[in-house]
């Protein structure tokens, strides 16, 4: 802890849900390109907590920045997930990693993946309390979100071989392969010449001997990423202000708007109203024509019950149909079953000699007014079933022997 710097109080009274919708962002922030500097925000070290100077401009927003020394980190590779499924693989990724009893996540995004770093929310919550530190107000980001290796990976940059870089607490080694990070490891302070080989050879790059001396890494303007479990809004405080000027705007035709609906639902509930009772006038109207189609539909069925065909001229056209196809006296009549329209009847063969079925059936198609024949043969036993045509479909009488032959 940085005795030289006073714990400076971070609480402050919150405003009311509605009034906060209501509040306009903060108009300091629109426009600062000011390069990042680490004296206006927490600095938390494996050593303590460097409070933000007094003679430091203090931002609207500010930072409770992480040394690499407190967290850990991950590489999630999504090159394999769909695009419309990656933030739900990320989201899982996050939820499956916590390597620490009480865990707190940051994302920092970057060609087909992400880097997910990961550390003790409790620790640094006590650490907080200690000055007093709102976390609703302070936003907790690890210092690899705002080193500019990361921004240039990230951002396409290819690099073989690996970087060696200083961090707030010891080095950081980062390979770069394809535009992302692809390995990154973190030491207390230079590592030794077997830990840098075995390093390289951990992540598949052909190994060099001699340990680089770390270089000096740039700040970037504003941290990348987002913390775990939100979604990533890279909407600037312009466009805040840009878009609560227009939501002011709107109000006075919003309420215009509203006052048409108003009107307009008014006029849909009469309408309804009216609509309601023309089906209920309707609904009468076709139970009556139902009723009256049912009772067609009745003498109809009765019709043509009764008007079904002729047994004796039947019989007649059955005899005639068989007298052209066996000799008389081949065949006697056993069974005969008519129902309507559908004629069902029997003949034994008393001498043993009975027509194929092929021969019975082309004989009774030859006749206009029989379809669908079917005949089945028992040995002596000749079943045959056939439907008959009303005559109006048929075109004819019950065929006579004249009208067979030809």
């Amino acid at each position: 802890m940085n005795a030289e710097n006073p714990a400076v109080p971070m609480k402050r009274q919150h405003q009311g849900g509605w009034l906060k919708s209501l509040s306009l962002p903060d108009l300091g922030a629109l426009g600062n390109n000011r390069p990042f500097n680490p004296d206006e925000h927490f600095i938390h070290r494996a050593a303590g907590v460097t409070t933000p100077s007094v003679s430091a401009r203090l931002p609207a927003k500010r930072f409770w920045l992480l040394s690499r020394a407190l967290y850990v980190v991950r590489i999630v590779d999504l090159s394999d997930v769909p695009d419309a499924k990656r933030a739900a693989a990320l989201a899982l990724a996050q939820t499956a990693w916590t390597p620490f009893a009480s865990t707190s996540h940051y994302v920092i995004p970057q060609q087909d993946g992400a880097l997910l770093c990961a550390w003790n929310s409790a620790g640094i919550l006590s650490e907080q309390t200690k000055f007093d530190v709102d976390p609703e107000t302070v936003l907790v980001v690890p210092e690899s979100a705002l080193r500019a290796d990361a921004a240039s990976l990230s951002a396409g940059t290819f690099e073989q071989s690996p970087l060696l870089s200083e961090a707030l607490d010891g080095v950081v080694a980062t390979v770069g392969v394809t535009g992302r990070v692809a390995a990154e490891q973190w030491w207390p302070a230079k590592p030794a010449t077997a830990q840098w080989i075995n390093f390289q050879r951990s992540v598949g790059i052909v190994a060099q001997g001699e340990v680089p001396a770390p270089r000096s890494t740039p700040w970037r303007r504003a941290p990348i990423g987002h913390a775990g479990g939100q979604a990533h809004d890279t909407t600037s405080a312009g466009e805040w202000w840009m878009v609560a000027i227009a939501a002011w705007l709107l109000i006075a035709p919003t309420i215009w708007y509203t006052n048409q609906w108003r009107q307009m639902h008014t006029l849909t509930n009469q309408a309804n109203a009216k609509l309601t009772a023309t089906e209920r006038e309707l609904d009468a109207t076709l139970g009556a024509r139902g009723q009256a189609l049912s009772g067609l539909d009745r003498v109809t069925k009765m019709a043509a019950l009764f008007n079904g065909p002729d047994s004796l001229m039947l019989f007649a056209l059955i005899n005639d149909v068989l007298t052209q196809t066996v000799q008389a006296g081949t065949l006697q009549l056993t069974e005969w079953d008519l129902r309507g329209r559908q004629l069902k009847f029997v003949m034994t063969a008393p001498g043993g000699v009975v027509p194929t079925a092929t021969t019975v059936v082309k004989a009774f198609e030859k006749a206009k007014s029989l379809r669908d024949v079917e005949v089945n043969i028992d040995g002596s036993r000749l079943a045959v079933s056939m439907r008959m045509l009303p005559p109006a479909d048929s075109g004819d009488v019950p065929a006579t022997s004249e009208k067979i032959a030809k």
